[in-house]
């Protein structure tokens, strides 16, 4: 059941993201069309901080809804265990319905963005494996002069960490990697297509990253984007948030009063031989074409041209689309909120519920059978918001009626008769909003299912328990259960625990507690005593360890030496070289030609004797 509560909420979570990141999308370019000269540190701030409460709010909400639906489905759990039934007969609102939806196909919408999660970890994980290689790599290669011009630019950028600069053969453009120990990597083909300013200039655009932190913003920044994988609104604003941290660079490196010209000059050759694309590293220049044209424009004040059209007629458009929802779905929304805490004829039952009243609970004293009916509304008109509570009216035969808000405030007579007609009435409940609740979850599919399940489970169990097998060990374990008891209680055993009490008494009393078991023992420690001080502690005995660890000591250098490994070695070879041709089968042949010529001579000689011996007798 947690596993089904869990997808159903992640379900409706993802769902529901999808809105809020639009939300924020929207804001956020409304801002910079009422904005338009807000500079690319805002614009960048304000895209990271919508990144960041969109995921944020995804959480958030996940945990929300999955704690609601526990807390809902733990009390149906203890409700259903009792024997009630619950009731509805109002229409589900618009909101109500796309929650079926989502519940109903929610295993599949968790089972693609599982997909998706899994394969944007994988890819965090591939750039991870890259910079670590990329920052192992062992033909770094070091200039003093430039190591020095870094140093100083650090100064004046008052960045306190120590940053190393690093030349390498095996990249193509510029990197930055690294937070708490930072390092350039500079390839050294750029050394000769570019000057010196130019070479200053690209340098600049890495401190700034530095400077700005970039690098572990960017790290976490590819977390969100595999946390929210499936949202499109969350991967156009991280494009804004990539292509605003480079504007920022840039604008530092032309506050720190380099030309702006040698520097686009720079950004376009450093296009034009990058062949590599870097996920987790900060790269001078990234690997499509079409923004580094617009910075070069920018840097050099003329008209840039956006990746995405203008948003002007598709932010009116979205604000109207969702204008138009909210004022189709806050009336509904609201409708079903006021009719929930006024629970639309929810009519719920305890035991044998007999005809159904409108407004209170009525109980005879003639029938064992209580009938509960909280506040009722209709479905459209709502006239009373004010939560009332249910009453319980109790009938004699006279006619007289006693109306009463709760068990405590009924006399004990009337109370005791009450709980003995109605043994399950052994709760109370204030108002009827928790069993809106209850009974939204109870008609979902998902409750029916489950409820299906355990039924299932129930039966399976009950069936095994009635089983032949069951019942034939449950037998055989009473059968050994009596045989041990019977063997406990009998006679000889009672017999065998006396007679090894008594013995373990006469030990105690022989060894332990006699004059002479002590005696022993006083003498044993005396004698362990003495040989203590006449052998361990002696100077004697002290010298013969010493030689022992001595010798030790060679024999373990000796066998750890040269010399012996070679000897193993090479016995070990012999013993190779024996066994090769102890099986080779030319030895194999000899040894049946030996044993062939070892059987002739004995048969022969066999054989003569017997000549002998025949003639002998002659």
């Amino acid at each position: 059941m947690t596993t089904s509560i869990l997808i159903n909420a992640l379900g409706q979570a993802i769902f529901e993201s999808v809105g809020q990141a639009l939300l924020i999308y929207v804001a956020l370019q409304v801002l910079v069309q009422l904005f338009p000269d807000i500079t690319s540190k805002y614009k960048y701030d304000a895209n990271y901080l919508g990144l960041v409460i969109i995921c944020c709010w995804f959480m958030a909400n996940l945990l929300k809804i999955y704690l609601q639906n526990t807390a809902v489905a733990n009390y149906m759990a203890l409700t259903h265990g009792k024997g009630t039934i619950l009731g509805v007969t109002h229409v589900p609102s618009l909101l109500q319905q796309a929650e079926s939806i989502i519940t109903q196909y929610a295993k599949y919408i968790v089972g693609l963005y599982m997909i998706g999660l899994i394969l944007q970890g994988i890819k965090l994980t591939g750039g991870f494996v890259h910079i670590h290689h990329i920052r192992k790599q062992k033909n770094l290669q070091t200039d003093a002069s430039w190591t020095n011009k870094a140093q100083e630019m650090c100064k004046n950028l008052k960045i306190v960490k120590a940053v190393s600069l690093y030349f390498s053969e095996n990249i193509s453009i510029p990197l930055t990697i690294g937070y708490l120990k930072p390092i350039i990597i500079f390839p050294l083909s750029l050394i000769n297509n570019l000057d010196s300013n130019q070479v200053e200039a690209i340098l600049m655009h890495e401190l700034s990253h530095i400077k700005r932190h970039d690098y572990l913003l960017n790290i976490l920044q590819c977390i969100m984007e595999t946390i929210l994988c499936f949202n499109p609104f969350v991967w156009l604003i991280s494009k804004t948030i990539r292509l605003e941290r480079e504007h920022c660079c840039d604008d530092m490196v032309i506050d720190a009063d380099y030309n702006n010209f040698t520097y686009s000059k720079a950004l376009l050759i450093i296009a034009q031989q990058n062949s590599q694309h870097y996920a987790l590293a900060m790269a001078s220049a990234g690997d499509k074409k079409y923004p580094l044209l617009n910075r070069i424009k920018r840097l050099n004040t003329m008209e840039t041209k956006d990746s995405l059209p203008k948003f002007n007629l598709l932010i009116i458009i979205t604000i109207a689309a969702i204008g138009t929802l909210l004022a189709w779905g806050i009336p509904q929304y609201s409708e079903a909120k006021t009719a929930a805490k006024k629970a639309h004829k929810i009519i719920f039952y305890l035991k044998k519920a007999t005809l159904p009243v409108t407004t209170n609970a009525h109980i005879s004293r003639k029938r064992k059978s209580i009938v509960l009916c909280v506040d009722t509304a209709t479905a459209k008109l709502l006239t009373d918001t004010t939560k009332k509570k249910f009453k319980i009216i109790i009938e004699d035969d006279k006619g007289d009626k006693k109306e009463y808000n709760s068990l405590s405030e009924m006399p004990e007579s009337d109370k005791k008769n009450f709980l003995e007609e109605n043994p399950s009435f052994d709760f109370k409940f204030d108002d009827s909003i928790r069993f809106a609740s209850a009974a939204n979850f109870k008609m979902t599919p998902e409750f029916k299912k489950q409820m299906v399940e355990i039924k299932m489970n129930a039966m399976k169990m009950q069936k095994q328990f009635n089983s032949s097998q069951w019942k034939k060990q449950v037998k055989d374990m009473q059968i050994q259960a009596e045989k041990m008891s019977k063997q406990f209680n009998s006679p000889e055993w009672k017999k065998q625990i006396e007679d090894m009490k008594i013995q373990a008494e006469k030990m105690s009393k022989q060894y332990t507690n006699s004059p002479e078991f002590r005696k022993q023992v006083e003498d044993m420690k005396e004698q362990a005593k003495n040989m203590s001080e006449q052998y361990v502690n002696s100077p004697d005995f002290k010298k013969q360890m010493a030689e022992i660890r001595l010798q030790a000591a060679r024999m373990s250098k000796q066998f750890n030496s040269e010399e012996w490994k070679k000897q193993q070695k090479d016995i070990k070879e012999q013993a190779e070289e024996i066994s090769k041709q102890f099986n080779s089968p030319e030895w194999k042949k000899q040894m049946e030609d030996m044993q062939k010529n070892i059987q002739d001579e004995v048969n022969k000689n066999l054989k003569n004797m017997q000549s002998d011996s025949t003639k002998s007798a002659n």
